[in-house]
């Protein structure tokens, strides 16, 4: 039966039995006396702590903030306790570190991280829970690169509730203090977690943001080699059949390029690294790092972006908090110690709890996606972004997103057509695998650039032949991925690679999904280069495929073009003086900004209301005086007489563009106007108006 299982599947179910030894959290106890401390305004505290001694520390402290985005929030329906700054705590580190260090190599152990790495414990602040105070359900931000979780130290004392709790994948762990001694609770990060509310007594503790130290290498998957060669049978048969995917028949779809495993935790794009991966992610993805060396696959780590939409069943006696409408929005990352953290994209925080989660039961999964945003790809640089859709035939995951808490959730309840449906998104790590045949097409699919820096260097080293066909390769999906590529130098790079592949149609190809309002006169030389080189018919298709874009037969509806003309003059300069060929390609830009033009006036000439078709033309009047100068730079009369022509054709309708025209050129030097044919037109609106 499982043969008959998808190889993706089969390979979710071999990982999903590398658990590791280690836990998302882990508790260990110490001897009161471990810990020496001062508050000021306090002094010393004794453990464990009295009634009166809590009390007064409550006193010393003030309401806790939390982080939301780019705000700091006040709300004790969201966040009830007294924070007392590290500034204000004092601990005799020598004496405690006796008891710390070792504490935290067992808890290292606990947490399932490698051998060889070292926890180091940076105190954040004192914390004290009168009774009734409580914190709701929220997530810790990751603030430095090498935070990996965080450390709650709770200090002896009487009290009752205030229990912590930590949530993962469907487990939930109960942590309780101790009367007589220290507690120490570790968990990873992207936890949820909770105080609940306490009944009576205070609970004091010290948090501490968990550092990695002595990073190691990723450690032995400590798999089996029988089992090791189940997953690289996987590997090799998912990179050697058609794709299956689960949302129907895919037909003739060829063998996928790529293979998205995701992990179980959450990682930002600064801590992404095989050295700070968090339990069973850990034994998993060595795994397939073994695995994929048996399969001559690359691998790499990657963050994903996970949406689901499901129906679901909710909870009738919930239904009359939501109002009529039926909708509500939650999020689902807290920064809990009110610290900003405004380079992590996914810091994102709601300021209340979230009970949306618990009010429903999900039913069928409708719709779904996966898009990698981010990954590492193993030069030990960060983590770059990036963005590439992920077919769902592509995606491999022995934790499946729904035992997960999404990050965020939309609910729509029943609105008369169709029944309740819950959005969720998740944020989830990743390995991404791939044939090591494939290796240029599928870093050329999430890093563009990057597919041009491997093919210019490929010319560089005289091999024009392989440069063609890596070239060649780019075609399924160049058009979608040049056209989202940002960067100032990427077109810049494109023209230069296409202009040395000498080959008229391939070049054609990396081309045509950019715009002509990219061209700058920067791009001037490179420009005459590919008209010398394919010629003028080539460039001209390839200007006219530029100019429609993305919307064909609608080109003059293009609304970046009207500013990027007034540029053209300068442009045309440019070409002017890059010999013959960059007076041709000149004269086809601007043969093909007339085209454009004429057919925006007759597009607004068209438009219905007076006001509105006046205001639209007379927003053409700086681009056509700029196309007017334009045929002076180039030598081109006959364009402007045949715009000319045009413009002054008897019609009341464009006597306002042309009038427009003309004011745009007064301050112009006499001869430059009467170059631009500025007199012939002035001379006819003077006869209109007489």
């Amino acid at each position: 039966m499982t043969e008959t299982l998808p190889p993706r599947d089969r390979l979710a179910a071999a990982l999903g039995g590398l658990a590791s030894p280690g836990s998302f959290s882990a508790q260990r106890v110490a001897p009161a006396d471990a810990l020496s401390l001062e508050v000021k305004g306090f002094g010393k505290l004794t453990l464990p702590l009295s009634p009166a001694d809590a009390q007064k520390l409550c006193e010393l402290g003030r309401a806790a903030r939390y982080g939301r985005g780019e705000q700091t929030l006040l709300d004790r329906q969201v966040r009830d306790t007294w924070e007392i700054p590290k500034s204000r705590v004092r601990i005799d580190k020598r004496g405690f570190d006796k008891t710390l260090v070792p504490m935290l190599e067992r808890l290292r152990g606990d947490l399932g991280l490698p051998a060889g790495c070292e926890l180091e414990a940076e105190l954040h602040s004192m914390l004290v829970y009168a009774p009734g105070q409580f914190f709701v359900p929220h997530q810790d931000s990751e603030k430095t690169d090498t935070m990996i979780g965080s450390l709650i130290v709770t200090l002896p004392g009487s009290f009752k509730g205030g229990t912590l709790e930590v949530h993962q994948g469907g487990e939930v762990a109960v942590y309780r203090g101790s009367k007589t001694s220290l507690s120490f609770v570790a968990f990873y990060a992207d936890c949820r977690h909770q105080i609940r509310r306490v009944s009576s007594g205070h609970r004091v503790v010290l948090t501490y943001n968990l550092l990695l130290r002595r990073e190691t290498e990723l450690a032995s998957a400590d798999v089996a080699p029988a089992d090791l060669a189940v997953i690289a049978g996987c590997l090799d048969d998912h990179f050697n059949n058609p794709l299956h995917s689960a949302r129907g028949p895919v037909g003739d779809t060829p063998a996928p390029d790529r293979l998205v495993y995701l992990l179980e935790h959450e990682y930002t794009q600064r801590g992404l690294g095989w050295s700070r991966l968090k339990g069973s992610d850990t034994r998993r993805a060595a795994a397939l790092v073994e695995a994929a060396a048996l399969a001559d696959c690359d691998v790499v780590l990657a963050l994903a972006d996970v949406h689901e939409t499901w129906s679901c069943s909710e909870d009738p006696w919930d239904r009359g908090r939501r109002g009529r409408s039926g909708y509500r929005r939650s999020y689902g990352r807290d920064d809990s110690d009110g610290d900003l953290d405004d380079e992590d994209p996914w810091s994102e925080a709601r300021g209340s709890d979230d009970p949306d989660l618990d009010d429903y039961e999900l039913d069928e999964l409708l719709d779904w996606s996966t898009t990698l945003v981010s990954w590492s790809d193993g030069s030990g640089k960060p983590a770059e972004p990036i963005s590439s859709s992920v077919d769902d035939a592509e995606v491999s995951a022995s934790t499946p997103s729904a035992q997960l808490r999404p990050y965020a959730s939309e609910y729509e309840g029943y609105m008369g057509n169709y029944g309740n449906t819950v959005d969720r998104w998740y944020h989830r790590g990743a390995v991404l695998l791939w044939p090591r045949e494939r290796t240029f097409v599928v870093r050329a699919e999430v890093s563009p650039a990057g597919a041009l820096d491997a093919l210019r260097a490929t010319m560089r080293r005289g091999d024009l032949t392989t440069a063609r066909h890596m070239a060649t390769a780019l075609a399924p999906f160049w058009n979608k991925v040049a056209r989202e590529a940002v960067g100032p130098r990427f077109f810049t790079k494109a023209l230069g690679v296409a202009g040395k592949l000498e080959e008229p149609a391939t070049a054609s190809m990396l081309l045509k999904p950019f715009a002509v309002e990219r061209l700058t006169p920067s791009h001037a030389r490179p420009l005459a280069a590919l008209v010398e080189g394919y010629g003028e018919p080539w460039a001209r298709d390839l200007l006219t495929a530029w100019s429609r874009g993305d919307a064909p037969g609608a080109s003059y509806q293009r609304t970046d073009r009207p500013a990027w003309l007034a540029s053209l003059p300068r442009l045309c300069a440019a070409l002017d003086n890059a010999g013959p060929s960059g007076i041709a390609a000149a004269r086809l830009v601007v043969d093909d900004c007339w085209n454009w033009l004429r057919a925006a006036v007759e597009h607004r000439r068209a438009i219905g209301g007076p006001s509105r078709r006046d205001e639209g033309l007379a927003e053409l009047a700086k681009p056509i005086l700029a196309f007017l100068e334009s045929t002076t730079v180039i030598d081109a009369p006959d364009l402007r007489q045949e715009a000319t022509h045009v413009l002054c054709d008897g019609s009341d309708d464009l006597l306002g563009v042309v009038t427009a025209v003309l004011r745009a050129g007064e301050g112009r030097p006499a001869t430059a106007r009467a170059a631009a044919g500025l007199p012939a037109i002035a001379q006819y609106c003077s006869g209109r108006l007489e």
